[in-house]
């Protein structure tokens, strides 16, 4: 179990705060790839991860052959591929994106952060999301108990079952990884189409100012067994 929570939004502390105000905002944006994953030699758990302050949030499953998802499965949030092969769909995965805006991004920042817990177990992985003002937070997960009881939680946004994907097989032990990407694939590559100036490496070696909101603010991070 794991789970994350923002710092004090009326102090401007905000867990993932990224992207930049100005005239070359979208060029800022869109170099920048943000991502909590827990990852190791063979599948990585994409908690939170986007480009170019675009919300919503996509949490997403990266493994090798032999882990697919049912087209329809407990979840609130919208599957974007039920095919988990990194091989097979380009390294895009099985993602499934949360069903509000504010989940990422300047509309995350704006309503104050909030919470995102991830579950595994040996036969699912379970997403959830909680703005800062929704008013179902759980209060074990308002509060950061020492214990959680995810079954009071409700039905989380993503849900990965382990119908067609052995989840022991597919993840082993797994290391937190909290990461800013400037260009990279997916940062990188859509960069000239939005219309920004020369290479996405140029801008980055030239503009090192254009990040200083680049950055992730945590009030705390828990793992519980």
């Amino acid at each position: 179990m794991f789970g994350i929570c923002p710092k004090d939004a009326e102090r401007g502390q905000q867990f993932g705060r990224w992207g930049r105000t100005g005239p070359t905002k979208v060029c800022y944006n869109q170099i920048t790839s943000a991502t909590l994953k827990l990852m190791d030699g063979a599948g990585e758990i994409d908690i939170l991860e986007g480009v170019n302050d675009v919300g919503p949030n996509q949490a997403t499953l990266h493994t090798n052959s032999g882990c697919t998802m049912p087209s329809s499965r407990s979840q609130t949030g919208s599957s974007t591929g039920n095919n988990c092969d990194v091989a097979t769909t380009n390294n895009a995965g099985c993602g499934v994106k949360v069903p509000s805006s504010n989940s990422y991004g300047p509309a995350f920042n704006n309503a104050g952060g909030g919470w995102y817990a991830m579950e595994r177990t040996d036969s699912f992985i379970k997403v959830w999301f909680w703005s800062r003002g929704a008013g179902n937070i759980p209060n074990d997960v308002r509060n950061g108990a020492t214990t959680v009881n995810t079954d009071a939680w409700g039905t989380p946004f993503a849900y990965f079952p382990d119908n067609s994907c052995d989840i022991n097989d597919h993840f082993g032990w797994q290391n937190i990884i909290i990461n800013l990407t400037l260009c990279g694939d997916w940062a990188g590559a859509v960069y000239s189409s939005q219309g920004c100036p020369g290479s996405c490496v140029d801008f980055v070696n030239k503009n090192p100012a254009a990040f200083e909101d680049a950055y992730f603010d945590l009030q705390w991070l828990k793992v519980y067994e």
